[in-house]
């Protein structure tokens, strides 16, 4: 029998890669409920166009907080050189055209929200993560559906780079107690700003649709408070900014196709 109709353009998933070198960037906007969709979609249209065509880029998603207050942009990039070629790409020209779609990417992202609405503004972080680690239960692959799925995202700051190495080992001891959680989530990952003391925790909790009510969604958190005195947080509290998601948009990598 062959596949149903329409099942080869259904949207992919954003994949999560932990091999050496593999970084994410992470872009988080403050939105109100009034203008969170205007400026998601405002965005999207140029972002398209505007990654799909670039060496070394793994994946693009963009998450909206069901409270309204939060936008997050994820790329994923090969390493942070290929990240820093794309970013210089922007300013040399050539065969894509960087310059014109940078004008509209920056256009979209960097303006003040008008009066329709439009544009996601400033964000209030961008910084290039380390992927410290990844789980998922046995057979599941690590991603995060293209659309309907509930993701948590966990921005956590330390004071300093050393208190920074402790809230990541502490994340990694949380993701240690995921097989005896029930729902469990079926990705979480653990991310460690490079230039910035931050420590994202990410958890894909499975679709809209599997749940009666949002408050009935888990949320992970590091269990900074049975930390011991050597690892070093018994005089630190981290400032936790955490909201659930739903992914909006997922955009992967195009192909290029020879011979034509």
């Amino acid at each position: 029998m062959g596949s149903p109709a329409g099942a080869d353009k259904l949207a992919e998933p954003i994949r999560f890669d932990d091999t050496d070198g593999a970084i994410a960037v992470i872009s988080l906007y403050k939105t109100t409920p009034t203008t969170q969709a205007a400026g998601i979609k405002a965005f999207y249209k140029t972002a398209k166009s505007f990654y799909q065509t670039i060496p070394g880029f793994y994946g693009l998603a963009l998450f909206s907080s069901l409270d309204g207050a939060r936008v997050v942009e994820l790329s994923q990039w090969q390493d942070q050189a290929s990240y820093e070629a794309f970013q210089a790409s922007l300013t040399s020209g050539g065969e894509e055209d960087y310059p014109k779609y940078y004008e509209k990417y920056t256009s979209s992202k960097g303006k003040k929200k008008d009066q329709d609405g439009a544009g996601l503004g400033d964000p209030v972080l961008t910084a290039s993560f380390a992927v410290e680690q990844i789980a998922s239960p046995p057979g599941m692959v690590s991603a995060i559906p293209a659309t309907m799925a509930l993701v948590q995202i966990s921005d956590i700051v330390a004071d300093t780079v050393e208190h920074q190495a402790n809230l990541v080992v502490a994340a990694q001891a949380t993701l240690d107690q995921l097989p005896q959680l029930y729902p469990s989530p079926r990705t979480v990952v653990v991310l460690s700003g490079l230039d910035t003391p931050h420590v994202m925790l990410l958890a894909n909790w499975g679709s809209t649709a599997e749940f009666g009510e949002v408050n009935q969604v888990p949320q992970l958190a590091i269990a900074t408070t049975v930390a011991t005195a050597e690892d070093g947080l018994e005089e630190f509290v981290p400032a936790t900014d955490s909201h659930l998601y739903q992914t909006v948009k997922v955009i992967t990598p195009k192909t290029k196709s020879y011979g034509k």
